[in-house]
């Protein structure tokens, strides 16, 4: 069992500001901007870049706002002294991964210093955290009537089960969930099917530095049995955080995260079953007894040995193949349009090409707007 991984794979917190109000008609503009072209729209409010999307989101938040699939998401309410929780942020997966809770607490910070926001200690509060591992597990095989709970889970507020969600194909499971949003929850699946089928190709990029580390070749996920990468993902949500271990503020849940993790390790376990018949005593799967081992320590310093800089590039190669075959079928679309045969399409994706470059020319006051908000946009 080789770990490749483990930090924060999600963060959700709210803050008790609002943003300047002198921020609000830009904010605004770029809204209803957003609504007349249909996309998102770049704007720099001071320093700080964001996308501002056409709509906003429940609980009376006017402006959704994002930063890039690196960075965060912003919720934001029009300044109002009856609420004055104005800001949400749900920071992306990648983010958590590469800077570790420590790190995105500090570029959050920054950011609204920026933005002119004056921020108190204890004005935070958190909502979700998740905390991932990831293991090459050869020959593993998950079994959902494995799972052994505790009787304190399900007396403790928030963290009743509901019930076992499998997913999998011919008959082999994929992924096993525990546990239910606001309380608690523990997840077990198959990372890398998740990666084939989703393409997110970050995480073979963060696994293959962390044994770049180890002196280790390159994970490849073509061949099955040697990256059969399973994911243990613990998940703690607000009212379990709150009601349960009084957590709201930064600090405290860097002070109690080891103790809240652990806890739910203990009141949900992995087992390997034994002829007793007591299924309470099974002892604990070895994934179950690493996972337990990995936890110790300060957690909030954990992060990736992957860069930001290399995921950028990757993203943006992926980005630029992806436009690269949206064109092409375009083209392809418009060749079948026109009766072009398939000896002809070279010919005729010049052709296209200068047509193309025909209406750019027309109208070159448009054409240089659009570049300029597609260059503007945060991938």
């Amino acid at each position: 069992m080789e770990l490749l991984h483990k930090g924060f794979d999600a963060l959700d917190l709210a803050y008790a500001v609002h943003f300047p109000a002198h921020h609000m008609p830009k904010l605004q503009a770029a809204k209803q901007r957003a609504m007349e072209i249909g996309q998102s729209v770049p704007v720099w409010l001071g320093d700080v870049a964001f996308n501002i999307a056409s709509t906003g989101a429940r609980g009376g938040y006017t402006f959704r706002c994002d930063t890039g699939s690196l960075g965060e998401i912003w919720f934001l309410k029009k300044p109002s002294t009856n609420d004055p929780w104005g800001v949400r942020i749900s920071v992306s997966a990648v983010q958590c991964a590469i800077m570790g809770l420590a790190g995105v607490k500090r570029r959050i910070e920054e950011k609204f210093e920026k933005l002119g926001v004056a921020l108190r200690q204890g004005q935070e509060s958190i909502a979700r955290v998740d905390f991932a591992l990831d293991f090459i597990i050869p020959n593993f095989k998950l079994v959902a009537d494995n799972f052994v709970m505790h009787p304190r889970f399900t007396r403790m507020r928030h963290a009743e089960i509901t019930e076992y969600k499998e997913a999998g194909k011919t008959g082999r499971t994929q992924s096993v969930t525990v546990g239910k949003n606001p309380g608690r929850q523990i997840i077990i699946y198959d990372k890398r099917a998740e990666v084939l089928a989703k393409g997110n190709s970050h995480w073979p990029v963060v696994w293959n530095r962390a044994r770049e580390q180890q002196g280790l070749p390159a994970i490849d996920l073509h061949d099955r049995e040697a990256s059969q990468i399973w994911r243990v993902e613990l998940r703690a949500y607000k009212n379990h955080l709150k009601e349960d271990w009084g957590v709201a503020s930064w600090w405290q849940l860097q002070e109690k995260l080891p103790a809240i993790f652990n806890s739910l390790l203990s009141d949900i376990r992995y087992t390997a079953p034994s002829l007793d018949m007591n299924r309470s005593r099974w002892p604990d799967h070895l994934l179950w007894t690493r996972v337990r081992a990995e936890l110790q320590g300060k957690l909030s310093e954990m992060k990736s040995f992957a860069t930001e800089s290399a995921i950028k590039e990757l993203l943006q190669a992926e980005r630029d193949d992806m436009l690269k075959a949206q064109i092409a079928g375009c083209l392809i679309a418009l060749a079948a349009n026109r009766n072009i045969e398939f000896v002809g399409l070279s010919a005729f994706a010049r052709k296209a090409s200068e047509e193309i470059e025909s209406m750019f020319r027309e109208d070159p006051a448009k054409t240089e707007r659009k570049l300029s908000l597609a260059k503007g946009k945060l991938a």
